[in-house]
């Protein structure tokens, strides 16, 4: 079955739940999902032998492992390298085993008309990194609702597997 690494922020209690509920979610529809959050061999931050190669190495292996990286877009710059990686291995390694990197992103200022009378701080429409953005257009494409995501991932799984 179509499997994907679930990437994001993972870090913070509310990132957690939303990860497990995330990767809950798309197991649902019959998805095999790897969330680091569920790795208890490299992030159990309990554990004094975990080195920062170890976790390269996991998570490379598990990207390696996967069609689709989701990418919650993020300033996490793990994140960030993830995506890259996995768009490096859909375009240029093997793009009938990697299908790409899928965005999403639903930070609430999206929703907020941006301003051209305010600057700095007053300023609350959200930027998002343009090439991230740029790149996941030109993957899998980049949403701001998760269903939407889903629906599409859904459409990604069922063209593949009629190859």
């Amino acid at each position: 079955s179509m499997k994907i690494y679930l990437g994001g922020e993972m870090f913070l209690a509310s990132d957690i739940a939303n990860n497990l509920r995330l990767a809950a979610k798309l197991r649902l529809y019959g998805f095999d999902v790897y969330c680091p959050n569920e790795n208890e061999s490299i992030n159990d931050k309990t554990k004094t032998n975990i080195t920062a190669e170890k976790i390269y190495l996991a998570d490379k292996t598990e990207l390696i492992n996967s069609n689709v990286f989701l990418c919650q877009v993020s300033e996490d710059s793990g994140t960030m390298w993830e995506t890259g990686f996995m768009d490096c291995l859909s375009r240029y390694v093997d793009n009938e085993k990697y299908y790409g990197v899928i965005g999403l992103i639903t930070d609430i200022r999206l929703k907020t008309p941006p301003d051209p009378s305010k600057r700095g701080v007053d300023n609350q429409s959200l930027y998002i990194n343009q090439f991230v953005v740029g790149g996941l257009k030109l993957s899998l494409g980049i949403y701001t609702d998760e269903d939407e995501l889903i629906n599409k991932v859904i459409e990604i799984k069922k063209q593949k597997e009629h190859l």
